[in-house]
């Protein structure tokens, strides 16, 4: 038991913050800032694997058509108009995976959100849902980013 918890009790109603969305009302958990570094850690740290399985499917149909003009193939990446599809397949990879990690900060109504995948989100949520309710996540456990972030 901590200092705090045996001064006040338990204060983990401090840490759920609640927001709605589409006439839905959904309950966040706010992560303590050592779990916001974990979280940000997994959101950068890209799985290889997924990366060029990725980079694969985005480039795959410049390879074998005919040249394409803008287009630039090497032998590690293929660039459209100046912009790095390998690159672009990270990107993705990011943004989805801060999806995940957002929407595993919900705190569901039964079961647990531990082990959800971004194709069970994709499934379920189209993406411009997805963005909105991962702003609102950062808005209920990060208020003000926003406007720090502005300036």
């Amino acid at each position: 038991m901590t200092r705090l918890s045996s001064a006040f009790g338990d204060t983990k109603a401090l840490r759920t913050k609640t927001f709605v969305l589409g006439g839905h009302t959904f309950k966040v958990r706010v992560p303590l800032s050592k779990e916001m570094e974990d979280i940000q850690s997994r959101i950068s740290s890209i799985d290889p694997a997924k990366l060029s399985e990725r980079f694969a499917k985005l480039s795959g149909s410049f390879r074998t058509s005919e040249p394409i003009e803008g287009v630039v193939i090497t032998d590690d990446d293929v660039t459209v108009d100046g912009r790095s599809t390998k690159e672009l397949a990270h990107t993705i990879l990011m943004m989805e995976s801060r999806i995940i990690e957002y929407i595993k900060l919900l705190i569901p109504e039964t079961g647990n959100l531990d082990d959800i995948t971004y194709e069970e989100i994709e499934a379920e949520w189209p993406i411009q849902v997805q963005f909105e309710i991962t702003e609102k996540i950062l808005e209920a456990t990060q208020p003000g980013y926003k406007e720090a972030r502005k300036n």
